[in-house]
Parts: structure tokens; sequence; C-alpha cells
């Protein structure tokens, strides 16, 4: 069996094609009274600025153990104010979506840098 045939038969044989189809998530109810959903990203192992692309959580927890993807998840916010909030006393009582999803973010690029390119609305699902 030549080197290619054994890529061919692990390619087939892993199942990354069918983990990698892009999802986009429909926050529920539910989701929208606890003010947040859990978003999930993969993207090539081996390059730090390939194409991120969403995916379920099904397909993140399978490509957890696969090394030829980085995975990272997030909490997205859904609801609150939009800006920082401040108590009389100047202390923060609330930092916002806005906010609160743009450090979600900074968190999850240390990991995937090309997340910032990726999600850029910071909004996205918000509901009053």
């Amino acid at each position: 069996m030549s080197i290619l045939d054994s890529y061919n038969k692990l390619k087939r044989n892993s199942g990354i094609k069918s983990e990698l189809r892009a999802y986009v998530p429909t926050p529920t109810d539910v989701d929208y009274t606890r003010g947040y959903v859990k978003r999930y990203f993969a993207q090539k192992a081996n390059d730090k600025f390939s194409p991120v692309i969403e995916i379920s959580s099904d397909s993140a927890s399978r490509l957890t153990s696969n090394s030829l993807y980085r995975t990272v998840n997030l909490r997205w916010r859904l609801t609150g104010p939009l800006k920082m909030m401040f108590n009389d006393n100047g202390t923060i009582s609330d930092k916002g979506v806005e906010e609160s999803n743009r450090v979600a973010i900074e968190l999850a690029s240390q990991k995937m840098p090309a997340l910032k390119l990726y999600l850029v609305h910071l909004l996205q699902f918000y509901k009053k």
C-alpha cells in the first residue's frame, strides 16, 4: 500500500469531514431566559489563521480528541444592558452585552487568534 493509499484510507475512516459542517446556533427561549448560549468553533491545528468554522456542541465533543483540529468554546451573552452599567459608588454593576462578548472573544482568541476575524458582530442574537 502506498503512502497516498494510506492517507486516503485514513481520510475516509476519520469522519472528520462530516463533523466540520458549519453550524449556526438558534438561541431558544430557554437560552434567552438564561441570558447566554454556548458557541463552539474549530480550526485546523497546524495553521492559526486558517478559516474558523462554527460547529455544534456534538461536533466539538468529537473533535476535542482529534489532533488535526483545535476547538474552543465561549459563552455568548444574549440579553441584558448593551453598555457597561455602574453603581452609585462607581463600581461596575454589569459589563453589558457588548463588553461581555468582546471579553469572551479575547479570551478564546488566545487559543484561536482568527476567531476575532470570524466574530465581528458583538450583538449577534441580542434581544432586549
